[in-house]
């Protein structure tokens, strides 16, 4: 071994050595969040900000919820006594918030009419009674009369002076009281409609009939008015908390903001947000979720659900953690067999896994470097992808280098002198096609939401490559025979002939076939809807099950309702208001609109009522400049027809900023969509313009770019159907992009290697190169084919849906690809587009 290879060997020593350091720290960079940032130029994204602004909770974070089945609003109360006893909780807000709200507003009421009648009483039934008691022990009426006023509501002094004057002139008790009384108003008479003395009326006879009078005046319940009157809400909870919950019936309106079906749902604020972690990558309110549930348990006996952003990640990411090593061993399982099978040999899948192994540390360790470069978290799900492609792209280029140098060991040549011929040629076609892929998963960089993606893969394949043209033959050059031992046949035997001389002979035909059933299954899967909803594609964990129960309570569009945010430069004005009042009633007209919640009833009429007044504090910020009206639809929120309602309300207002989760999802569309089309055209043109220099022949980079379009779309067609996309609904928008850019790198992998073989083929004067490239070549991209759709195809073993929806499609695609497309309608497009070449050759 020669000075080159050991400095060779010792360079990619050092590498590897620093990548498994980053690479052991990759897990801790990782995002569970599957929430999306808006454009901070769309109304959706302002709308959003004010309502973060304006309308804020004032207790923390809601990262966490909990859903109980069946429970009464007494059980609701313990329980949220137990979780404010949880440190990093701030604050919680369920059912119990109702009640105590509606009775802050109800004992307002309650004791405003307790005093009014308690004044009352006291001035017109025990005032007459003390002044005549003293009168008549002192008979004299200002001393009577100044001794009867202590202790009595001022505001009757007329009444006071005009019973005692009249009296003592009269003695005609009943005259006296009339006259004294006319100067009243009816507010200070409520006494005489509501409490009839019964003979000499006492204090405790008043404080009696209080409660009684009170729940007369205000057509409540004397024990409602018994628990309030004169008492604090917070008083009256602690001293019979069952009765508090039991006699109060707060309108149903209000209830149903956690309470419906027999579901109700408590609100956890904390210190942290959802995403918050330590610096191992656990998430800090993760911590809490076993306390909140042992909590629950110690009050509720019946079902319940721990559910909400942080239950949600930290069940994903333990899951996904689990189907990792699971879809780990599978891989390199079945990476063995394939291998061992197509080399006959035990040593060359054991070497072709290592390379493979280092390729994916290199890999994870640049998941550790653009976090930390980018000082961002890498979403989860980059990780199974990025996998794929360095095992997909290091298993063609292990097995393209050692089948070439397999090839020339049978000619009899050196082990040393094989080696370096097949870099010369294999390896030639491995940097091309490395440099494909690196370029088309790098043109994502710039893309929304797919830039990690791109930079990530885009960056770990050259690493893969440099392992395979560089490391990986020093390996097999310095055991030479030995890496397929125990196999002694070294003779590759041509396959599928007789389908590449039918396809080469009736070029035109297949051709045609091929684009008529490109175009038909590229116009179904270009006319299915894209949609950003991850939520949908999550497993069914607890956390989960949780979030079902309340959509299935409440209604989906409960946790997604519309959202109008009307924001004034000055304090808010009744002209404002009435121009809210009119959107309302135009928005409540619209179909598909459920109910509409707002600061005013529909065409508010500029009357200041109390219900008016309730209404108003609940949907007015903080600032008292911004309004806010909710809509709920009856349309699924992340559907085709609540996506159009969002834009008839959006053209009802020229003012307000629409927002909510569907308007959210409409924004992100306008933002994204057109990257993603950009994106698709771009890509057939790099890639047909690197094919182009390499075959030196524009019309096979062409054919190269319909073939793999081809595939794509086929593949996607056929999942699509598989999983019945609903043409309401659509798939989620990362699932055809991601297979899209992954088969226009991996795909071009198949053509390379072919055409560097008929390129040689051609330039050794073969009399049809064409046949003879493929067919020598067939075992190779047959059993690249195979591996690249299992390492793909195990991912639908993975519970989260986009991910082995992703999986199905590459693996489909691989099976077209190597199957259909590369052994029959790629003959046909170089016969094509290489007839001029062919006979200059001959």
């Amino acid at each position: 071994m020669n000075r080159k290879f050991i400095v060779t060997i010792i360079v990619w020593v050092l590498i590897l050595l620093f990548s498994m350091y980053l690479a052991s720290q990759s897990f801790a960079h990782l995002s569970y969040n599957e929430n999306v940032t808006l454009p901070s130029n769309s109304k959706a994204f302002i709308a959003t900000n004010l309502l973060s602004k304006y309308f804020p909770s004032g207790s923390g974070n809601n990262s966490i919820d909990i859903v109980l089945v069946n429970s009464t609003p007494y059980e609701d109360y313990l329980i949220e006594q137990k979780l404010l006893n949880i440190p990093l909780i701030t604050n919680v807000s369920g059912v119990p918030n109702v009640y105590i709200s509606y009775a802050n507003f109800l004992g307002k009421v309650v004791n405003e009419t307790g005093s009014l009648l308690n004044e009352s009483a006291y001035a017109l039934y025990i005032f007459p009674e003390k002044f005549l008691f003293l009168l008549n022990e002192t008979h004299n009426e200002t001393l009577a009369l100044s001794e009867a006023e202590k202790g009595m509501p001022s505001s009757y002094s007329s009444f006071y002076e005009n019973f005692a004057n009249t009296y003592v002139k009269t003695e005609n008790y009943t005259l006296a009281f009339e006259v004294g009384i006319s100067t009243l108003n009816k507010t200070q008479l409520i006494a005489l409609a509501f409490i009839n003395p019964q003979g000499f009326v006492t204090p405790e006879y008043v404080e009696k009939q209080l409660p009684i009078a009170t729940a007369k005046v205000l057509n409540i319940s004397p024990q409602v008015s018994s628990l309030l009157l004169f008492k604090s809400v917070n008083n009256a909870l602690e001293s019979d908390p069952k009765a508090f919950f039991r006699l109060l019936n707060p309108p149903s309106s209000l209830l149903a903001v956690y309470s419906k079906n027999h579901t109700d749902v408590i609100l956890i604020y904390t210190k942290y947000s959802a995403t918050a972690v330590y610096p191992n990558g656990t998430f800090i309110d993760e911590q809490i979720v076993p306390q909140v549930k042992e909590s629950v348990k110690e009050v509720f006996n019946g079902t319940f659900y721990v559910t909400g952003e942080t239950p949600v990640f930290a069940e994903l990411s333990q899951l996904q953690n689990e189907y990792d090593a699971i879809t780990f061993i599978l891989i390199f399982a079945f990476l063995l067999v394939v291998t061992a099978i197509y080399f006959r040999s035990i040593l060359a899948p054991i070497i072709t896994l290592i390379t493979i192994s280092l390729s994916i540390i290199s890999g994870l360790a640049m998941v550790t470097l653009v976090s930390l470069v980018t000082k961002q978290q890498i979403d989860f799900q980059v990780i199974e992808p990025m996998i794929a492609v360095i095992m997909g792209v290091g298993t063609d280029y292990s097995i393209f280098l050692l089948s070439r140098f397999r090839e020339e060991l049978s000619k009899g040549v050196d082990k040393w002198k094989a080696m370096e011929i097949s870099v010369k040629t294999s390896g030639k076609a491995i940097l091309i096609s490395g440099t494909t892929v690196t370029i088309v998963f790098l043109s994502m960089t710039f893309i929304p939401f797919a830039g990690q993606w791109g930079l990530i893969i885009g960056l770990s394949v050259p690493f893969a490559v440099g392992i395979a043209v560089t490391l990986l033959p020093i390996i097999y050059g310095a055991l030479g025979k030995k890496v397929f031992w125990p196999s002694k046949e070294f003779k590759v035997k041509p396959r599928f002939e007789k389908v590449a001389k039918l396809s080469t002979s009736k070029p035109v035909i297949v051709f045609v076939i091929a684009l008529v059933i490109g175009l038909i299954a590229g116009f179904y899967v270009f006319s299915t809807p894209l949609n950003l909803n991850f939520q949908s594609y999550l497993p069914n964990t607890p956390a989960v099950q949780g979030l079902n129960v309340i959509n299935r309570a409440f209604g989906e569009n409960y946790l997604n309702p519309v959202l109008v945010v009307f924001n004034y430069s000055h304090p808010i004005t009744l002209q404002d208001l009435i121009q809210v009042g009119k959107f309302e009633a135009e928005v409540s007209k619209l179909n598909g609109v459920e109910e509409v919640f707002g600061p005013v009833p529909l065409n508010f009429n500029g009357t200041i009522t109390p219900s008016v007044l309730s209404m108003f504090k609940a949907n007015v910020g903080n600032n008292n400049r911004t309004l806010l009206v909710t809509i709920i639809p009856s349309y699924k929120y992340d559907s085709i027809q609540a996506y159009n309602l969002v834009k008839e309300i959006q053209s009802l207002t020229e003012t307000g900023y629409v927002g909510g989760t569907t308007a959210d999802y409409l924004a992100f569309m306008d933002y994204l969509f057109p990257y993603y089309y950009t994106l698709m055209l771009l890509l057939p043109v790099v890639l047909a313009i690197i094919v182009a220099i390499f075959i030196r022949s524009i019309r096979i980079g062409i054919g190269v770019s319909l073939s793999i379009i081809l595939t794509i779309v086929s593949a996607l067609a056929i999942v699509y159907l598989g999983f019945r996309v609903s043409p309401n609904v659509g798939i989620l928008f990362l699932i055809p992009i991601a297979v899209y850019v992954l088969m226009m790198g991996l795909g071009n992998d198949y053509s390379i290697f072919i055409l560097s073989r008929v390129k040689e083929e051609i330039e050794n004067g073969e009399k049809d190169p064409i046949v003879k490239g493929l067919s020598i070549s067939a075992n190779t991209i047959t059993a690249l084919g195979v591996i690249l759709a299992f390492s793909f195809g195990a991912l639908a073993i993975n519970p989260i849906k986009s991910i082995q929806e992703l999986g199905l499609a590459i693996a489909l695609a691989a099976i077209l690809d190597t199957f259909i497309v590369r052994t029959i309608i790629y003959p046909a497009i170089l016969k094509i587009s290489l007839v001029k070449r062919v006979e200059q050759s001959k």
